[in-house]
């Protein structure tokens, strides 16, 4: 059966709003003038939608999922930015993404879900995939990767970076940056062991798991500094692109990576 435009006569739309016809606006829903939602996407009751924000083809926004509003940041001065929001994004109820600051947007990309009252604020880079359970929180300017998931309550300060495909234990604080492939745990959080689960599910074949597991075991376990360890992991492990990304994190890191616990729990690998 074809959607036809369905919209909600107690909604507001403002004037210079454009919906696709396909799209469907629930009661009490608030769409703003700067905004453009895309195919197939369906906006909850009393959802809100400001700021010039474009969302993607067939998103859901449950009840109250707000998208684009003012960041909470006391630098911000009215500037015109906004949120761009991928194809298959669902916020369920009261999930908050807050406009950029500056001349910068808060993007997030394709088929992520975020949970209730899961949090993302202003500036932040969000990948595809990313999975947040209830009261996840990222500050401003955060860095996520493809396919990362944060159990419930997990709080990032700002301009944190998490890796790809990282899995986060809930309640989980970090002021520094996530190491791609890893689990996370603690308060502050610390490495204790790679997503085999995670790289399964994306194909990673049984070698590229092995070789991940022993680069994390030279930098958390061989008693080497940071330095040392990766530069062991170019020289010892084979010439994987997965190797390379986690080189480059660590020495791109400018909050710094945590620490780890490696192998204490969840580091199961069958490689």
């Amino acid at each position: 059966m074809t959607l036809t435009t369905s919209i909600h006569p107690t909604a507001i739309i403002a004037d210079g709003a454009v919906i696709h016809e396909t799209a469907q606006i629930g009661p009490y829903a608030v769409i703003g003038p700067n905004v453009k939602i895309g195919a197939g996407t369906r906006v909850g009751a009393h959802a809100v939608i400001d700021g010039h924000t474009t969302i993607g083809e067939d998103c859901r926004l449950f009840a109250g999922a707000s998208v684009g509003l003012e960041p909470q940041d006391l630098s911000y001065k009215g500037e015109p930015t906004g949120v761009i929001l991928g194809n298959r994004v669902t916020l369920r109820e009261y999930a908050t993404v807050h406009r950029g600051t500056g001349d910068r947007f808060t993007t997030v990309g394709d088929d992520c879900f975020f949970m209730n009252y899961s949090h993302i604020a202003h500036d932040c880079t969000i990948g595809k995939g990313v999975i947040l359970a209830n009261g996840a929180t990222f500050g401003g300017h955060c860095v996520v990767g493809d396919y990362v998931v944060g159990g419930g309550l997990v709080v990032f300060h700002q301009h944190v970076k998490v890796g790809r495909m990282v899995m986060i234990s809930g309640i989980t604080g970090t002021r520094a940056d996530l190491p791609p492939f890893s689990i996370c745990d603690d308060r502050p959080a610390r490495v204790v062991g790679v997503n085999a689960v995670g790289m399964r599910r994306q194909k990673f074949s049984a070698e590229t798991r092995s070789a991940i597991k022993s680069a994390y075991k030279l930098i958390y376990r061989s008693g080497l500094n940071y330095a040392n360890a990766l530069a062991r992991i170019e020289a010892e492990l084979p010439p994987l692109p997965e190797l390379k990304e986690i080189v480059d994190f660590y020495r791109a890191s400018k909050r710094g990576v945590v620490k780890g616990g490696f192998g204490e729990e969840s580091s199961e690998e069958d490689g």
